[in-house]
C-alpha cells in the first residue's frame, strides 16, 4: 500500500536528506550485487545541480523525504543507442529513483513513475525514457511491470552494461 505522500520540487535544503537516500541505494545496490552507482555517483555536485535546475522531485510522506528521482527533457546519451528506440517523439528522460530505506516495499518507486507519466504528459511528451545497469534486477523489473518496453544498451555507458527502457503514454 502506497502511503500519503507529498510530490515537490527539491530545494537545497533537501540535500542532506537525499544524498542520505543515494547512500542507502548505493548500499542496497552493492549487497545485491548490482554495480551501478558504486563509484558514488550521484555525486554531491550532481545532485547540486540537479536541484539548482529544478530537476530533481522529493515524495515526502509524513514530512520526511521517502523518495526522490530527477527529470529531464531529454538525454544526450539516448541518441547514440545499440537498439531501436519506440518512438522519435519527445520525451521524458526520468533518473536517480531511490526510495529510503525506511519506506521501500510500500509503493513509492511505482508512485514515482505514475508522477512521472503525468508530469510527461502534462508537458506534452509521448513517451517516458529510462536506464538501468543490467544487473539492476529491481528496477528491471520495475520498469517492465509499469509497461516499459526493453529497447537497447547505451552505448556511451558501461559498454553495453547500461540498458534502456521506453513507456508510451
Amino acid at each position: 500500500m502506497v502511503p500519503g505522500y507529498v510530490l515537490r520540487m527539491a530545494e537545497e535544503g533537501d540535500l542532506p536528506a537525499i544524498k542520505s537516500i543515494f547512500c542507502s541505494a548505493r548500499e542496497f545496490m552493492a549487497a545485491h550485487k548490482n554495480p551501478q552507482w558504486g563509484d558514488g555517483y550521484p555525486y554531491a555536485d550532481v545532485l547540486d545541480a540537479f536541484v539548482r535546475g529544478g530537476n530533481m522531485r522529493v515524495m515526502e510522506c509524513g514530512g520526511v523525504a521517502a523518495a526522490v528521482y530527477s527529470v529531464f527533457p531529454s538525454d544526450p546519451d539516448y541518441g547514440d543507442i545499440d537498439g531501436e528506440w519506440l518512438t522519435g517523439g519527445p520525451y521524458l528522460a526520468a533518473h536517480t529513483l531511490a526510495v529510503s530505506p525506511d519506506f521501500r516495499g510500500r509503493g513509492l518507486a511505482g508512485a514515482a513513475l505514475g508522477e512521472i507519466f503525468g508530469e510527461a504528459e502534462r508537458s506534452g511528451k509521448t513517451s517516458v525514457r529510462m536506464d538501468t545497469h543490467i544487473k539492476n534486477a529491481p528496477m528491471r523489473d520495475l520498469l517492465l511491470s509499469a509497461g516499459f518496453v526493453l529497447c537497447g544498451t547505451l552505448k556511451s555507458r558501461g559498454g553495453g552494461d547500461f540498458i534502456c527502457f521506453e513507456r508510451l503514454l
